[in-house]
């Protein structure tokens, strides 16, 4: 086996910050043990010295990246000067992946081979390193992947910073057309807590327990790794089965509606991601002692409030629309559960896209996060009986980094989550067929979460019944997968 080669990449001119000596980060931007490991694998043997430069150039885009962590007495990453990422070249790729069987996005642990950050190793210093790249080669394939700190970023950022790499690389002589970050750090905004005490209490209310879930990072329990047995759990609709997923439900709340079923009541714009969210989480009781209650979606809040958060603002842009509770009949019908969840998540949604309250969650999640950070402690998804938090890239723009195959890039994502009441959302990767063409079906969804050891056969009934309610049986249920 060929021996990785390591080398170290510099933004090859001035950056959009230059002269500036640091950039004070927000406290929502204050994820200090989370990273995000992003991969992207291409069907051609690309030519590294042009990924190198495309990648240089790209840096100058977002010199976060390049800058380093500072922790008193303020949280920013100092960028002056710039230090060099580093870039690892491997000549190796996932053992048994195969886009023509087995393309989820979601990868079997330890996920896609790149070099990840470490971000206890950040914390101390010893590996200050906030983004690596990894490029990752065989005689017709390439993979192109980085891992970063959710300090400086996001997915939605990560992906932004993917799409203007591949479109450096596919047009060196040429401006990307990705429109480039915004920088708003906190010397810019202020936000605070909402005065009126009833406003308060309520927005406090709508925190998500994994604010409040943290752990010491000088001490970390093992448990938080391994809290108990699980299996991993695939669902994959593809975009025919979604349409008809939406379609019936939304038919069935307008027959609810005008027959006068008073729990009901007023429809509702219910999105397609609504309907498979409620159709997953209604599936999941089946797993759990104790129903689902409240719902959180993680959500990309980024010109909701530009004043606070512009729409393509660096960093962290996130905040959770947490569900009122849902008031559950153990005699209501598998469709009557859905349709209850759908509308229940999708008035959260509706909820969080207000000036105001983007402004007032902020403030508040903010605070959380700073106080866990000045105090050494992490944070993480405990099993929180009765809640669960659904994490959706099903419409985020990632088929855009093709780096010249457009339509033949597949995404990849570790799977990192090892607790039984988180779930992912994404849009299914392109497929080659056996004659070598590449089939993308557009709209088709991948769920990817896990169940404790023992109730994957309790959930995959679950599926079907809820499937065969809402939809009914004239179109077969979506697939499911069970990894051992």
């Amino acid at each position: 086996m060929t021996q990785d080669e390591r080398e170290l990449v510099q933004p090859s001119g001035p950056s959009v910050l230059a002269g500036r000596d640091s950039y004070v980060l927000n406290s929502n931007d204050l994820l200090i043990n989370f990273t995000l490991d992003i991969a992207y694998v291409i069907p051609s043997r690309l030519n590294i010295s042009d990924l190198r430069a495309s990648l240089a150039r790209t840096l100058t885009l977002f010199p976060l990246f390049c800058g380093r962590l500072v922790r008193g007495p303020e949280w920013a990453i100092s960028i002056d000067p710039l230090r060099p990422i580093s870039l690892t070249v491997k000549h190796e790729l996932e053992p048994g992946w195969d886009p023509s069987t087995s393309n989820a996005v979601v990868r079997p642990r330890p996920g896609p081979l790149i070099d990840k950050v470490n971000p206890l190793a950040l914390l101390s210093g010893d590996a200050p390193d906030l983004l690596k790249a990894t490029i990752a080669q065989t005689d017709n394939v390439t993979l192109i992947g980085i891992s970063c700190s959710h300090i400086v970023a996001d997915l939605f950022i990560v992906l932004k910073f993917l799409r203007a790499w591949s479109e450096h690389f596919t047009n060196p002589l040429g401006f990307a057309a990705e429109p480039e970050p915004v920088y708003l750090d906190a010397t810019s905004i202020t936000l605070s807590a909402p005065s009126d005490p009833v406003r308060l209490e309520y927005i406090r209310s709508k925190l998500p327990p994994l604010l409040f879930h943290t752990f010491p990072l000088d001490d970390i329990p093992v448990s938080i790794f391994s809290p108990f047995p699980i299996r991993r759990i695939d669902l994959r609709f593809t975009s025919a089965q979604v349409s008809a997923l939406h379609a019936a439900l939304l038919r069935f709340q307008s027959e609810a509606a005008s027959g006068g079923n008073s729990e009901v009541g007023k429809e509702v714009q219910l999105t397609r991601q609504d309907a498979l969210s409620a159709l997953v989480v209604s599936a999941l009781n089946a797993a759990y002692d104790i129903p689902i209650k409240q719902i959180s979606n993680v959500v990309n809040c980024r010109g909701v409030n530009p004043a606070v958060l512009p729409k393509d603002a660096i960093g962290n842009g996130l905040l959770y629309a947490v569900s009122d509770a849902v008031s559950l009949n153990e005699e209501d019908p598998a469709n009557i559960l859905v349709l209850t969840y759908a509308r229940a998540i999708r008035r959260s949604l509706e909820e969080v896209r207000h000036p105001d309250y983007v402004q007032d969650f902020l403030a508040l999640a903010g605070a959380e996060w700073l106080t866990a950070a000045k105090t050494n402690q992490g944070h993480c998804i405990l099993e929180t009986p009765g809640h669960i938090i659904l994490n959706s890239s099903y419409r985020h723009d990632w088929a855009s980094a093709h780096f010249g195959f457009p339509g033949k890039a597949s995404w990849q994502h570790p799977d990192t989550v090892p607790t039984d009441n988180y779930v992912m959302f994404f849009p299914s990767n392109p497929v080659r067929m056996p004659d070598s063409e590449w089939r993308t079906d557009d709209g088709a969804c991948e769920a990817t979460f896990n169940v404790k050891a023992g109730r994957e056969c309790d959930l995959e009934g679950a599926i079907a019944r809820g499937w065969a309610a809402v939809v009914g049986e004239s179109m077969t249920t979506p697939t499911v997968i069970i990894y051992p």
